[in-house]
């Protein structure tokens, strides 16, 4: 099955999605008997809206996407199957660089969800290509022994990517536990590692460590009960196609909606005698099925992009056992509406047709695209073939222009969001083999969208942090400092004062929903890992405490659906540091949310736990967390910048 991405996923904010994905995506591997499967993505984490691969992860909030991989690793290892969580660490871009990262932005920021997983006992972990402060990441003592191994007291095992070894003695002492490679002269242990062994230079009590990691998740998962590797077995399901259809549903996000009691354009489609589909990306790709397969496009930014683009490209796609593009949805849909459906090519091609269909459809639905992949990085932000153009054209032609986008993160609109005659907006990153399915159950109506985006969309390309994309010519092991620290995506824009097009957390809905009665408690209540604990230090008034994921404070508050449809809102509960933090700290960051399906005029209280890492900034001298004095503020919102009511409390 092909399952929406992870940064799709994020879009849902849906923890029970988090995990029924994992969980189907498990059972399929265990039906090929798939033991480590290279599937869970938390590096990198998104630091520049151009990564090439920022789709393969789920977000650049640290909090949201720690908690999507805990529950992911947990989905996981559920079904038996190791939850190996990768690319540890940073390769935020498709260069490899040497990251220059300091002590608190790394465990503020990119450490945190690797946490998160070692708690919910990831059986194993993937090193990556890049090079961390001088080291490369698959030899660095201070990177696998002393974090991961030492502080974070992960017992699992480590593997390169492949080729990310570079040598046997750096590999084997450097905390490598098993070598990614693609030929025999790849490989940096085997008979390399023995002959180390052999003259002493790595003690035999080094291999015993690299076998005994590797088994654990073995024995402890029961693995010796999967079938034997058949990679030709069928192994989609019902399950995995519905959890891949709700996942698409559920992700959509309503960015631009004009409707109103004023006015009748925009969405859901309002029973439309013609509707028109316009673009290429409405339709199958030249490729067919096969368009996603590594073999087709990899390593291609010039191939012919044409057509519906349901995931990224590289070896974090997957191959599909069907596609449904839209084209196929909404005729299917329309059908039962008895509306005729037509499909238009790209700008620049039968023109003359298409202003003769938008003189009289009742609603055209442009869609759009961009790409991204292993192997680049992006180099722009604007849409694929003419896309632009394209929803310029169209909406100089009609009055009831809406907008369908699939992308692997942010795009360019600058040119064509502010139209009076682009009436909406939806955004479905990439969506898996059921998005086209998705798209027409939300543009019709059928379900009300709950997404809310993962990232910030800025109103121009200049208002990102532009030191955090390396665009400098290709060479070997550029230096890359991390000089922004944890000010990431929104965390940026506020740090900035730089007011964005959409901001992180936004999404509209088909209903209107009040948020309410926040209220703050104090609640010290222990808090165990799910599986194995780590050996972060925490100091409290200057002790050591074991206490760090304790419950510090109980936050609850109202959800009302106070519109005339049933839907989902997402509440989201945000952060404000003292202002005498020791560390420079984000003017919100992200430490709660919970989404409840309410019918019309219901409400429902839902309620946050606030960790004492939550509370926590990393003390370089001190070597651990400390908990900053003074006074907190919780914020309440539909987002990370409206806001629907304020708390606070001293520490």
């Amino acid at each position: 099955t092909q399952f929406p991405a992870q940064v799709t996923t994020a879009a849902t904010w849906d923890m029970n999605l988090f995990y029924q994905r994992a969980a189907a995506l498990a059972k399929e591997y265990a039906s090929v008997g798939g033991s480590h499967p290279l599937s869970i993505v938390v590096g990198p984490l998104g630091r520049s809206p151009y990564g090439g691969r920022n789709w393969e992860g789920f977000t650049a909030d640290p909090y949201l996407s720690g908690e999507a991989v805990r529950v992911t690793v947990e989905g996981f290892q559920d079904q038996g199957i190791v939850g190996l969580v990768k690319c540890y660490f940073d390769n935020n871009l498709n260069q490899t660089t040497d990251s220059i990262i300091d002590q608190a932005t790394l465990h503020e920021l990119y450490v945190w969800p690797f946490a998160e997983a070692i708690r919910s006992g990831s059986g194993a972990f993937m090193c990556s290509y890049n090079l961390l402060n001088g080291t490369s990441a698959c030899e660095n003592d201070a990177l696998l022994n002393q974090l991961l191994k030492t502080e974070l007291n992960f017992n699992g095992g480590v593997i390169s990517d492949w080729g990310a070894a570079h040598t046997a003695v750096g590999s084997a002492l450097g905390g490598l536990d098993w070598v990614g490679f693609s030929s025999a002269s790849g490989n940096q242990f085997g008979d390399k590692l023995a002959a180390l062994i052999s003259n002493n230079t790595v003690p035999e009590g080094v291999l015993d460590d690299k076998i005994l990691r590797w088994l654990t998740g073995y024995y402890a998962l029961d693995q010796g009960s999967l079938p034997s590797i058949d990679f030709d077995r069928w192994a989609t399901t019902n399950e995995s196609t519905s959890v891949a259809l709700k996942l698409s549903q559920e992700s959509i996000t309503l960015l631009k909606n004009v409707r109103s009691s004023n006015d009748t354009r925009g969405l859901p489609l309002n029973k439309p005698r013609d509707l028109l589909l316009v673009g290429s990306a409405a339709r199958p790709a030249p490729y067919g099925y096969i368009a996603n397969l590594n073999a087709v496009p990899f390593y291609a930014p010039s191939s012919n992009y044409e057509g519906w683009n349901s995931n990224g490209y590289g070896s974090g796609g997957s191959p599909q056992p069907y596609s449904i593009d839209p084209l196929m949805a909404f005729i299917e849909r329309g059908s039962k509406d008895q509306i005729a459906g037509m499909i238009t090519t790209q700008l620049g091609t039968n023109i003359s047709y298409l202003d003769s269909k938008l003189a009289y459809a009742s609603t055209p639905v442009v869609f759009v695209t961009a790409v991204a992949m292993e192997g680049y990085d992006r180099t722009t932000l604007k849409l694929q073939n003419g896309g632009d153009e394209l929803i310029k054209y169209v909406a100089e032609r009609h009055n009831d222009t809406v907008v369908v986008v699939t992308a692997p993160g942010p795009i360019d609109m600058s040119s064509w969001h502010d139209h009076e005659n682009v009436t909406s907006i939806a955004y479905a990153y990439y969506s898996g083999q059921e998005g086209g399915h998705a798209i027409a159950s939300v543009l019709f109506g059928d379900v009300n969208p709950s997404g809310k985006l993962p990232f910030t969309i800025a109103k121009d390309v200049s208002d990102y942090d532009q030191g955090a994309y390396f665009n400098g010519s290709v060479s070997y092991q550029p230096k890359v400092v991390y000089d922004e620290g944890v000010f990431l995506d929104y965390k940026y824009f506020d740090h900035k004062n730089v007011t964005p097009l959409y901001e992180f957390g936004y999404g509209g809905s088909y209903s209107s929903f009040e948020l309410s009665g926040l209220a703050v408690a104090a609640n010290a209540t222990e808090n165990p890992a799910p599986v194995r604990e780590t050996n972060e230090k925490f100091f409290v008034d200057g002790k050591n405490s074991s206490s760090l994921y304790d419950i510090a404070y109980t936050v609850t508050a109202s959800v009302k659906n106070t519109g005339d449809v049933a839907g989902a809102e997402v509440a989201q509960l945000y952060l404000s540091f003292p202002s005498g933090t020791p560390n420079k700290m984000p003017v919100r960051s992200l430490r709660g949310f919970a989404k409840p399906f309410l019918q019309p005029g219901a409400s429902e209280t839902v309620t946050f736990q606030i960790r004492n890492k939550d509370l926590a900034v990393w003390s370089v001298k001190q070597g651990g967390w400390i908990l900053p004095k003074g006074e907190f503020k919780l914020t309440l919102g539909s987002s990370s910048r409206k806001a629907a009511g304020t708390a606070t409390f001293t520490v």
